[in-house]
């Protein structure tokens, strides 16, 4: 019996371990109006105020950090900075530039950015959009309101001298669909390295799969689901 409970203990022990160095990931949040940091690193929580000047990061926004829980890149939805706030190379304008514009350059809609980190210093960066014709629509003609559009961007952070660079941009996962404006998730692929990137259907149950690989992306389907079905 002794054993058992040794073992288990173990288990625990080790998966905690696991979890505390996979974590540092998101050791440090931005948000807000001009850019407040919260640093978790260290076992201290401090906060940073005001780093990014006429920046916003108050809804669609998101940041990442290296395993070692140092911030490297953030996004306020619609661009990408470096930790120090300025466009990271080819990372300006990653959605189509009539909501661009009417959107003042950042993003209003919660869940609407996502990081996910690869091998070799790889990221990809994801953002639900509208094309300008169904903006269009939406707004002038009193139309479809859904995202239609599902972009993703990859990041090489080896580019540059280690700068960084978007060596790929605006890439359609999805085209002409039926979004919601928020409510995209991701998780960890079983295999600890690729992820799993989950994006909300318009007006159902329903969710797109979408399998990130360190070099390839895949569209796995819609899963269905009776509910619940939000208004």
């Amino acid at each position: 019996m002794r054993k058992y409970i040794i073992i288990i203990c173990i288990y625990f022990l080790s998966s905690n371990i696991l979890c505390v160095a996979q974590s540092k990931r998101s050791n440090n949040w931005i948000s807000g109006h001009n850019g407040n940091k919260i640093d978790y690193n260290n076992n201290t929580i401090l906060t940073f105020k005001n780093l990014y000047s006429s920046r916003y990061f108050s809804a669609g926004n998101s940041c990442i950090s290296d395993t070692s829980g140092n911030l490297i890149l953030v996004s306020d939805g619609f661009n990408i900075y470096n930790k120090l706030g300025s466009y990271l190379d080819e990372g300006d304008t990653l959605i189509p530039s009539y909501y661009f514009t009417v959107q003042d350059g950042w993003s209003s809609g919660s869940q609407t950015s996502i990081f996910l980190p690869m091998d070799s210093n790889k990221y990809y960066f994801i953002t639900p959009t509208f094309s300008d014709l169904r903006y269009d629509d939406c707004h002038n003609n009193g139309g479809n309101c859904y995202f239609d559009l599902l972009l993703y961007n990859v990041i090489d952070m080896n580019a540059n001298a280690g700068a960084g660079k978007v060596t790929q941009q605006m890439i359609p996962l999805i085209q002409n669909a039926n979004l919601r404006k928020t409510q995209m998730m991701a998780c960890r692929h079983g295999n600890g390295k690729d992820w799993w990137l989950l994006k909300q259907e318009g007006d159902s149950a329903n969710v797109h799969k979408f399998l990130f690989t360190q070099d390839s992306v895949f569209d796995k389907g819609v899963q269905i689901f009776s509910e619940p079905v939000w208004g």
